[in-house]
């Protein structure tokens, strides 16, 4: 039998909510039994800091104390009790990479994994001292590492020029998105919304002269902001006066946030970086156009799908194009295109990571 052992030392400092993670790893499971066929599989999560009753028949979860002696000793333990080869992957690529290189030790049985969620590009251009820091550790351990996940193929070949002599497997395999099977009617509405970490990495410092251009061109345009960061009250500061009064919902959890794109006619994203852009593609498949700042991944989306996305350059020019893709309407036609696009292309990426499990 297989053993999976995923390991995060601290999961509240994730983006996702616990429920919606567990869900995540769940769909994995689904996927490799349907793909990988009658090859066994036993799946564990260690995680630190959750605080959820969710539970899945299929997956064991092991709520690891505070304390990271306590964290390495539990792991360090598991390890030791299975037999069979195991594959571990470490949640972050610092403080629970670390903890996962000590227990694992020098077993060759055990196969070390990491991810990395965020653009490549950007992973390899720190700006901050703490980004650097996180940088070097990562690529003095990769030697150490047996594969790693990325989001894109950008960022696989990215990652290739960066790290020439790695030995190990690289593999795209981007965060699945939940696909709607239901019809879509949608009408022609003024609301332009933004999803994500209000954070100054996406962007944010550009958002009031795209609205403000665009209040210009259409007055009754509303504005939706879905999630939270540190950015949040600054944002707030420079649309105070505008009306309608933009609309702040704070984070939301997946569930809540499908209940909102229905009101959004386009979603806008000034993030000069994008990995996957899962926010993107989780409008598009909900039938909202979507207007993002152009970098590699957004100019590969919008090749993709070029009637229901643009890319800008300047900040007048994303107004204009919002502007644009409210007189308009995502036909019922080309949502079923997109969404058979995306859902091929996850299935493929899902097949990949549970294979690599098997490496």
């Amino acid at each position: 039998m297989r053993r999976v052992i995923f390991f995060h030392n601290n999961i509240s400092r994730i983006a996702t909510n616990p429920e919606d993670f567990l869900s995540r790893f769940n769909s994995y499971l689904q996927v490799a039994k349907n793909s990988l066929g009658d090859a066994p599989l036993d799946l564990n999560l260690l995680l630190g800091r959750i605080h959820t009753d969710t539970r899945f028949d299929e997956i064991k979860v092991v709520r690891l104390s505070n304390s990271l002696l306590s964290q390495y000793l539990t792991l360090r333990f598991l390890l030791k009790g299975y037999g069979d080869e195991v594959t571990l992957i470490a949640g972050d690529n610092h403080l629970s990479l670390l903890i996962c290189r000590l227990a694992k030790a020098r077993d060759t049985n055990i196969k070390l994994q990491i991810s990395i969620h965020a653009s490549v590009s950007a992973l390899l251009n720190p700006t901050s001292i703490a980004e650097k820091l996180k940088l070097k550790f990562l690529l003095l351990n990769i030697k150490f590492i047996d594969s790693i996940r990325v989001v894109s193929k950008s960022d696989l070949e990215n990652l290739k020029k960066e790290i020439t002599n790695y030995k190990g497997q690289i593999f795209v395999a981007p965060v699945p998105i939940e696909i709607p099977n239901t019809a879509l009617d949608r009408k022609l509405s003024n609301i332009v919304g933004m999803v994500g970490r209000l954070h100054s990495e996406r962007g944010i410092k550009e958002c009031p002269a795209i609205f403000k251009d665009l209040k210009v061109a259409r007055p009754e345009s509303k504005i939706m902001l879905i999630g939270d960061g540190p950015e949040r009250a600054w944002l707030e500061s420079q649309l105070g006066g505008f009306e309608p009064k933009p609309e702040f919902t704070g984070s939301l959890t997946q569930s809540d946030i499908r209940e909102q794109w229905p009101k959004i006619h386009v979603l806008l994203s000034c993030a000069p970086f994008e990995s996957y852009g899962m926010a993107l593609r989780e409008a598009l498949v909900n039938g909202v156009f979507v207007v993002a700042r152009k970098n590699e991944t957004t100019e590969l989306l919008q090749a993709q799908f070029p009637t229901v996305m643009r890319v800008f350059i300047s900040t007048s020019e994303a107004a204009v194009f919002i502007n644009g893709f409210f007189e308009q309407v995502f036909s019922p036609d080309m949502v079923l295109a997109v969404r058979q696009a995306i859902k091929s292309e996850q299935d493929k990426y899902l097949t990949q990571l549970a294979k690599s499990w098997f490496v």
